[in-house]
């Protein structure tokens, strides 16, 4: 500073210039590790139990037979179905199979000549008419 102040400096020692031990305000506390041991090996348990209940239902699956419903032919044979119509499907059935494989114009227009699709809202008709006396039979 300037001498010719008339002001005084003052002189700190270093003793109190030190930082002081003394904690204030809020002290910060370790974090109790038995609560997060805890937690973990409550978790390892449940991950545990877990784990051996998908194996005990694993294992109980493989030991049991397996039980499959493959059906037999559902669809019921000719002698079985005692429906007037069945001759008429068989046949029409048959005529369908007898259609050409071949890719030609002149053989698509051949097939479609011969098939005879005259009589299906004869059948349709026939079948709606079922259907509406069944449904007033209820």
């Amino acid at each position: 500073m300037n001498p010719d102040n008339n002001s005084q400096e003052q002189i700190i020692s270093e003793e109190e210039l030190k930082m002081p031990e003394e904690k204030f305000g809020v002290t910060v506390t370790a974090p109790d590790r038995s609560t997060y041991l805890g937690i973990i090996l409550g978790v390892l348990i449940m991950l545990l139990i877990i784990i051996l209940a998908g194996l005990y239902m694993w294992g109980s699956t493989l030991s049991s037979p397996q039980t499959t419903n493959t059906p037999a032919n559902q669809r019921p044979t000719a002698e079985e179905n005692n429906e007037p119509e069945s001759a008429n499907a068989e046949a029409d059935v048959e005529t369908f199979q007898a259609l050409s494989n071949s890719t030609e114009i002149d053989a698509i227009q051949a097939d479609i000549d011969s098939t005879n699709i005259d009589e299906l809202d004869a059948e349709l008709n026939a079948i709606d008419a079922e259907l509406d006396a069944a449904l007033q039979a209820i």
